[in-house]
């Protein structure tokens, strides 16, 4: 019983992992040796702007997926120097590791520097889908691998603070 357990979690897992690097665009699949099979070296990385629903400066990479459509993505994020993600939610969870950098979070409404804590360099934070929350660097930018069930969709608490309002 406990081998046919392993056996499918094992099965599922790779299914899983295999749908997920095959959504990687042609373009960024630098090393495919099987189908599925993606590795990407920091050189094959493409940066490009942030959509317009991000602080200015801001760069995305897609590593796998289409953050725009139905489906799960993974997509790089530079965060340059002295840029806050006013208080936003997102309708589903969102996971992102600290790469690079440092980086604050805070839940809530109001931006509270007083009540946001440091996330460290390698650190994972996962926010549930609909919890409200901000995100801002200080002296130094930041680079984060943020993972999450699409479309990206994201709601500023004050719509005053949307960028796409600006």
């Amino acid at each position: 019983m406990k081998r046919c357990f392993v056996t499918v979690w094992v099965a599922v897992f790779g299914c899983v992992l295999a749908t997920a690097a095959s959504t990687v665009p042609g373009a960024m699949a630098a090393k495919a040796s099987a189908p599925g099979h993606v590795e990407l070296a920091p050189s094959d990385v493409k940066w490009m702007p942030g959509p317009p629903a991000l602080p200015e400066g801001v760069k995305i990479a897609v590593l796998s997926g289409n953050p725009f459509a139905e489906g799960f993505s993974i997509v790089r994020l530079k965060i340059p120097p002295h840029t806050t993600f006013a208080p936003h939610w997102h309708p589903t969870a969102e996971s992102f590791t600290l790469l690079k950098g440092r980086l604050w979070l805070g839940m809530g409404d109001k931006i509270d520097k007083s009540r946001a804590g440091e996330l460290p360099t390698m650190g994972f934070a996962s926010i549930p889908a609909m919890h409200h929350h901000y995100v801002y660097t200080g002296d130094e930018a930041a680079v984060i691998d943020l993972s999450f069930y699409g479309p990206f969709q994201i709601h500023y608490v004050n719509p005053a603070d949307d960028p796409r309002n600006k």
